[in-house]
């Protein structure tokens, strides 16, 4: 999501002068909603490049990385953001294979050779399908959840939705959340605004986190400057849970946020969660 709202504006103009009439509304809406928010790298990756214990899965069409836990421990399912491929995030995955806890990472539609075109639509019902077949890909029942930016408003959707309830994730975590894709557009580019206003199904995750009471961890830089600091503090604050932490460093950006003295009280947290 660190390309936010590249010329698009642009782009959109000329996506009103030039389209043919008269334009399904919802595919026109849809047509806006993947200039705005989606800029995948569609760059396919192997994965043994970044962890010989990460292999690719095919699934409805996507490509997984997957990789294994160890014996009782639970699995990460991994929601990206919008910029970049799963190459890109393969530090993060390696930390937690380290750890023990298995990975399953998602290329949404569109992105690393996975097949189709991204909408909150797809992105969603691919992602809830998935959460439900995790134990079959990795034989752990247990998983935690994790979203990166764009990410994050999809693992708060799980969570809240119906697979979330029939068998909750042991936590949750969110780098760098938002309150709604509505929110960041008015905050990062009002200009913009039109093209989404009324989308209440845009990944609302002030409302979605009101019913999520799993444990909950949010780390947010301060000087970021993709997705305000302000917005993950919102949800922090809106969270029912009782085990929630808000982990932020002054100095730290949107990417920047995932350091050593982040990841240490993490590390703690996920421990304490799954002690035996």
């Amino acid at each position: 999501m660190n390309k936010f709202f590249l010329p698009v504006l642009l782009a959109l103009t000329v996506l009103i002068t030039s389209a043919p009439k008269p334009v399904h509304a919802e595919s026109f809406a849809t047509k806006h909603e993947r200039r705005i928010f989606y800029q995948f790298n569609e760059k396919r990756r192997d994965p043994a490049k970044t962890d010989e214990r990460l292999k690719e899965v095919i699934y409805e069409g996507l490509v997984l990385w997957v990789g294994k836990p160890r014996k009782g421990k639970p699995t990460v399912m991994y929601l990206p953001g919008s910029g970049g491929n799963l190459y890109t995030r393969g530090h993060k995955f390696r930390w937690f294979l380290n750890k023990g806890y298995g990975v399953v990472a998602m290329a949404y539609p569109g992105m690393a050779g996975s097949k189709g075109q991204p909408s909150r639509q797809k992105i969603q019902n691919l992602a809830n399908q998935l959460y439900r077949d995790i134990p079959k890909l990795t034989g752990s029942k247990q998983i935690i959840l994790m979203g990166e930016s764009l990410g994050t408003g999809v693992a708060v959707a799980i969570a809240a939705g119906k697979p979330g309830r029939a068998n909750p994730p042991s936590a949750l975590i969110l780098q760098a959340p938002y309150t709604s894709l509505v929110d960041l557009t008015a905050s990062k580019n009002p200009a913009l605004l039109p093209f989404v206003a009324g989308r209440t199904d845009l990944w609302p995750s002030k409302r979605a986190i009101q019913s999520v009471k799993v444990p909950t961890f949010i780390m947010h830089g301060q000087k970021d400057g993709t997705v305000p600091y302000r917005m993950g503090e919102r949800l922090y604050q809106l969270s029912p849970a009782k085990n929630k932490v808000l982990a932020t460093r002054k100095r730290a950006g949107h990417t920047s946020i995932w350091q050593k003295n982040v990841l240490s009280p993490l590390n703690e947290w996920l421990q304490a969660i799954h002690r035996k």
